[in-house]
């Protein structure tokens, strides 16, 4: 490997994910690390919604890096209450697993609230908040993943009622295994148009056959009953004609969002899949996009994206790493929603590692 592709995998992480790793020294013990050592920074992650119906949008700011008493890394979530007057530390809360109620406990390196998401998945007019732990352990599988469900109400966000979601959960598919992931990346849509917000989970490590760190996402439906397992699918490249092949390192799921790019009231999923090669192209980079129907999430239909095919701007070169960061929006106030791509590393001319960013417009036809 690279040493470029080498330093572009761990500044994307460090950029994005914030991801625990594990570095062994001689003879000593294994220290879970960020992916690069412990005086990086995390990426802020934050979300705006109305937790408490009150008219106002309210503020929670992920802080994965948070100590939680003797936990270090363990993680927090910061949340800002809306107001006439702005964002307000009154009425502030400050989240972490064990306290207040809510499901698990804070452990060392779980880096809760490295990815967040809301949506109100029970559809009673309050917006509830997903919290990544990619860093969870489940037993003694490390660094397998889990996801927090926290419930909007009228005193604001709430354990009571609260979820934790993992591999393991019974029925949601894959299994924990070691350094999964999963949680690392979240994103909301009702991709069913039943009136409850569904939720994806990226699973980026997940292996798929003999595929280590392949990637996949899950995906778990909104009802009256709360978000549920029922019903719940799994996607990874290759499966079921999805677009691509799942191969060593794609780290398809490294990011997602939400957004109906075909304006037919059904929410699709866009995925990142940054570190898929293009030919002999290394970690040129690409998107998958999943189409919301009646009937959930479904392949049919389904597209794949890279730079330099199917119109898209630009050439897929080696660590450009395309899809590294997604956003949904209306951008041209047609009705579509359209796609803004990511690629940190792309080369502009002669300088190395500009970056740019790809939109795709959309239309009835996706």
């Amino acid at each position: 490997m690279s040493v470029r592709r080498v330093l572009t995998v761990l500044t994307v992480v460090a950029m994005l994910l914030c991801w625990p790793l594990v570095a062994h020294a001689a003879g000593s013990q294994p220290e879970r690390r960020t992916a690069t050592g412990d005086a990086a920074a995390a990426a802020a992650v934050s979300v705006e919604a109305d937790f408490d119906n009150d008219g106002f949008a309210d503020l929670a700011v992920g802080v994965p890096r948070e100590g939680v008493g003797t936990a270090e890394l363990a993680g927090a979530v910061n949340v800002l209450d809306g107001s006439a007057n702005g964002l307000s530390g009154a009425g502030s809360q400050l989240l972490f697993q064990g306290g207040g109620g809510v499901s698990d406990t804070a452990e060392p390196f779980d880096f809760f609230g490295n990815a967040l998401a809301a949506g109100d998945f029970d559809n009673n007019g309050f917006i509830d908040l997903a919290v990544g732990v990619p860093g969870e352990d489940i037993g003694t599988i490390a660094d397998a993943g889990a996801v927090n469900v926290l419930y909007g109400a009228a005193s604001g966000l709430s354990a009571s009622g609260g979820q934790f979601f993992s591999q393991d959960t019974p029925g949601v598919f894959g299994g924990a295994e070691t350094e999964d992931g999963f949680g690392s990346a979240l994103g909301v849509g009702d991709f069913n148009n039943d009136g409850f917000a569904d939720l994806a989970i990226g699973v980026p490590s997940e292996g798929v056959g003999a595929a280590a760190r392949a990637g996949a996402v899950n995906v778990l439906y909104g009802s009256a009953a709360r978000l549920t397992a029922t019903g719940n699918q799994q996607f990874f490249q290759g499966s079921s004609g999805i677009g691509g092949v799942a191969e060593l390192g794609d780290g398809f799921g490294f990011v997602l969002t939400g957004g109906d790019f075909n304006n037919d009231s059904f929410a699709d999923l866009a995925i990142g899949v940054p570190f898929e090669d293009v030919g002999t192209v290394v970690d040129a980079g690409g998107i998958n996009v999943l189409y919301g129907s009646a009937a959930r999430l479904t392949t049919t239909g389904n597209q794949q994206w890279l730079q330099g095919s199917g119109g898209v701007a630009g050439v897929a070169e080696a660590s450009d790493v395309f899809g590294s960061a997604l956003a949904a929006g209306d951008f041209n106030n047609d009705s579509f929603a359209d796609l803004a791509i990511g690629a940190p590393f792309e080369d502009i001319g002669s300088v190395l590692d500009a970056g740019a960013i790809n939109v795709l417009s959309a239309s009835a036809a996706g």
